[in-house]
């Protein structure tokens, strides 16, 4: 029996990390995109890459500069897409490794819809939240209003988002209103789970 695998995506600021947190405390696997994109960064290939692209201007002390890959990725979308298609196909391959051979997955894929689903995902929870509210929670990362604004411009329409998803948990409440919508969906995961078992 193979793993019920969920991808957890959503609006930055919106709590995906949280309710990672969350699901994990529930006994899931859970798996990050953006963590095995930071590792990507650490791997010569792709700091070659980078380097033939954009020279020595996105790197510092012989380290890659993110703060200068983003400025870039997030000003041109051609020099997106060409990031994208670097290192999506090479993360999902990663995540997809990682995923255990039985129980319930959580993946955390902020650009899920972007990038391309993967076969192996079996249903989509999207986080959403009060724009005002999302910069605040984002403010320590340094993405203010301004970018954030510039940052979304880069995503599928939101609306288009929660059409694709199978559940949608809009957090502009406390921590427990976020919490009880959560347990809901973790109920809905054993039972898939419990079909999968079945089947």
């Amino acid at each position: 029996m193979a793993a019920v695998v969920m991808a957890l995506t959503g609006e930055p600021g919106a709590g995906k990390s949280t309710a990672l947190q969350w699901f994990a405390s529930r006994g899931a696997a859970v798996l990050d995109a953006d963590a095995a994109v930071r590792d990507l960064w650490k791997e010569p290939w792709l700091l070659e890459q980078a380097r033939r692209r954009w020279g020595e201007a996105v790197f510092s002390g012989g380290a890659v500069d993110k703060k200068a890959v983003s400025r870039i990725i997030f000003s041109d979308k051609e020099e997106y897409n060409w990031l994208c298609r670097i290192i999506y196909p090479v993360v999902y391959a990663r995540l997809q490794r990682a995923l255990p051979p039985r129980g319930i997955a959580v993946a955390e894929i902020p650009m899920l819809f972007e990038a391309g689903r993967p076969r192996w995902v079996d249903c989509v929870l999207f986080m959403a939240a009060d724009h005002g509210l999302r910069a605040r929670r984002s403010a320590f990362r340094g993405l203010d209003d301004v970018e954030l604004a510039r940052r979304e411009k880069y995503f599928m329409k939101k609306e288009e988002r929660m059409e694709r998803s199978d559940w949608t948990v809009c957090n502009d409440g406390t921590p427990a209103d976020l919490y009880d919508a959560l347990a809901k969906i973790w109920e809905d995961l054993k039972r898939l789970e419990e079909k999968a078992q079945k089947a």
